[in-house]
């Protein structure tokens, strides 16, 4: 209903930007002036107003290409109605504008240029539901200490348009620290935002806006927000940017400080609502709420991004009141339902498929309450949760990923990798395929995801993974199957977690049949693949073996097939490879130790060093007979 609601009105505001502009173009600046002194009078206040049942129709959130191109016109050029700002005065010259003390009212459709400085002014529209406004902002400086200082309460379509060469600020409120203690309520009957519309709103231009809102939001609309250009600079003790609706940025700079989330949309009525859409621009976000959050569906395509949430990654704190620095289970989490500190958020789905991301996250840095699809972007993250969190899906197919920091790299009940470069470091486990036995049958349990009947699967076809996990490297509380391919990971150094850690005793399987894969880690809970695998894999125990140490492999020949310096100390090593057959002969040479390795099957174990023991073909790991990623019946993350 609503797609067919948009493209009716579309219809209607093309007719009326034309019509608009053509009066502008005939009859602009002709039909005299009206000035008032700023000595007393008031509109409805945003509260009064959102009292009131929502009207006007809802514009489409693709009338950008449908507009006129006025953002290079200025407040001298006869082409509308100009309204100028200042101390004591607010001059009108044209129609469809009245002055009542320091409040401007635009009450008919058309194009209106704006500048001038006043304290204390609002400029307050209440026109037709189908009613196409456009505010030129060429050079203004507005405040209002106690309400929005543009309140858009009545209109089909507004845009602001900012004027090339010209800086435009507006401020709601009184200035105040924008700190992580700020609380302001969310709800529209407060005090909205700074420019605050009751219907759809779009932002473009060459020039500058400059928004302070120490009310509460800086931009916000209660229907679709469109933004396609203009240097945009926003300062709010809660949203930065709000549309209820929808939210789509095609273009601009934005530099945003907020107290809740950077950039919002929230609306829960249903499909296409709670939307956010961004395809191009350049973003430098410092939130103490999430970075960019939209309650459904958040789609990247493009784009250049800077953000910082909830002070960053190092401001992430772990419980000191139990010693679980050793199962990787020492983040409080005791605020999560309270607060959300998180980078990139979906509540549905998380789609990207370009841009460039610097995220400093307190919180997870890409996180979706159901599936995340990475198609490509390039991202550089440090976390203090999770480097990419999906409730119920992470399918990575392309781009390049970094993560420098995290307490987990990446998580979902069901992972799977197709492609990309991706380098990850982790506090606890590299990757976790989470979902744990719920000991009543099936899979309903873990600390961080909603409940899933789903087996928890890690799967990866293609691409690069480089793992170095203080945990499990790669951990899934059901499948782990490989089938392409290069994967190393570097594991934990301590005995209670292990490179591979697959949940077989909730039923699932380690296999491979394709790619190559280097697991390095401690030998205590080391696991390999199951013979049932299609492609041939060793497991060997050695004698300790150190960061920087080089590891070889070669063939009977003395071909070498793979080589690694190694990163971290361990004493246990996995490796899978097309170059390995059944019954022949290699030699796996690490550092100063050396030992030579027959396939008798499959999936070989065997024990490169005197009185270490080696390990049976099990399959899984036996995590003191609870299985492998539940971390001693704890269940994995």
């Amino acid at each position: 209903m609503k797609t067919a609601a948009k493209l009716f009105a579309v219809v209607i505001l093309l007719g009326v930007i034309v019509g608009g502009v053509l009066y502008c173009l005939v009859f602009g600046g002709q039909s005299g002036s009206e000035e008032a002194s700023s000595d007393s009078g008031t509109q409805s206040t945003a509260a009064e107003a959102e009292n009131l049942s929502d009207s006007g129709a809802s514009g489409s959130s693709g009338t950008a290409a449908a507009r006129s191109d006025l953002s290079t016109l200025t407040a001298n050029e006869e082409n509308g109605t100009t309204i100028v700002f200042s101390e004591n005065n607010i001059t009108v010259n044209g129609s469809g504008a009245s002055v009542s003390g320091s409040v401007v009212t635009i009450s008919d459709g058309g194009t209106y240029i704006v500048s001038g400085a006043m304290d204390g002014g609002q400029i307050y529209v209440n026109a037709g539901g189908s009613d196409e406004i456009i505010l030129l902002l060429s050079g203004l400086t507005l405040s209002n200490k106690d309400e929005p200082a543009i309140y858009v309460e009545n209109a089909g379509q507004t845009q602001l348009i900012l004027a090339a060469g010209t800086v435009n600020t507006i401020q709601s409120g009184t200035a105040v620290e924008i700190s992580s203690q700020t609380e302001t309520s969310d709800d529209e009957d407060i005090s909205g935002g700074t420019i605050y519309a009751r219907d759809d709103l779009s932002i473009s231009g060459e020039g500058t806006l400059v928004v302070y809102g120490y009310l509460n939001n800086g931009i916000q609309t209660t229907n679709d927000m469109l933004i396609d250009s203009g240097i945009i600079q926003v300062t709010a003790v809660n949203n930065g940017i709000k549309g209820k609706d929808s939210v789509t940025i095609t273009g601009g700079t934005f530099t945003i400080v907020s107290g809740g989330d950077g950039i919002k949309s929230n609306d829960t009525t249903g499909e296409d609502y709670g939307v956010v859409t961004i395809s191009g621009g350049t973003f430098d976000i410092e939130a103490y709420g999430d970075g960019i959050q939209a309650e459904t569906v958040l789609t990247i395509t493009g784009g250049s991004y800077d953000i910082v949430t909830g002070g960053g990654s190092s401001e992430a704190t772990y419980s000191s009141s139990e010693n679980w620095r050793v199962y990787g289970s020492n983040w409080d989490r005791s605020d999560e339902t309270d607060s959300s500190a998180k980078g990139l958020k979906g509540g549905t789905q998380v789609v990207i498929s370009g841009g460039s991301f610097t995220i400093d996250s307190c919180d997870d840095a890409v996180h979706s309450n159901g599936d995340i699809v990475i198609d490509g972007g390039s991202f550089e993250i440090a976390s203090g949760d999770d480097g990419m969190h999906g409730d119920t899906s992470l399918t990575i197919n392309g781009g390049t990923i970094v993560i420098t920091d995290s307490y987990e790299g990446l998580e979902a009940n069901q992972i799977t990798i197709n492609g990309g470069d991706i380098t990850l470091t982790a506090y606890d486990d590299g990757l976790n395929a989470n979902g744990g036995s719920s000991m009543g049958g099936g899979f309903s349990w873990n600390s961080t995801s909603s409940s899933s009947s789903d087996m928890p699967t890690l799967k990866i076809t293609d691409g690069s993974l480089v793992v170095n996990a203080g945990g499990d490297g790669l951990d899934s509380n059901g499948d782990i199957i490989i089938e392409g391919g290069v994967t190393i990971v570097n594991g934990p150094t301590d005995s209670q977690n292990g490179a591979i850690d697959s949940g077989t005793e909730s039923g699932g399987t380690c296999t491979i049949s394709g790619g190559t894969l280097l697991a390095l880690g401690s030998s205590g809970m080391a696991e390999t693949f199951s013979s049932s695998s299609d492609q041939c894999s060793f497991m060997c125990t050695l004698s300790t073996f150190s960061a920087g140490d080089e590891l070889t492999i070669t063939d009977s020949n003395g071909t070498v097939i793979f080589q690694y310096t190694v990163s971290k100390s361990g004493s246990s090593v996995v490796f899978s490879s097309p170059d390995l057959v059944q019954g022949e002969t290699y030699t796996l040479t690490v550092g100063s130790q050396s030992t030579e390795i027959t396939l008798n099957s499959v999936s070989t174990t065997t024990n490169g060093s005197s009185g270490m023991g080696g390990q049976s073909d099990m399959g899984g790991g036996n995590k003191g007979g609870m299985g492998g990623g539940n971390k001693g019946g704890m269940g994995g993350r």
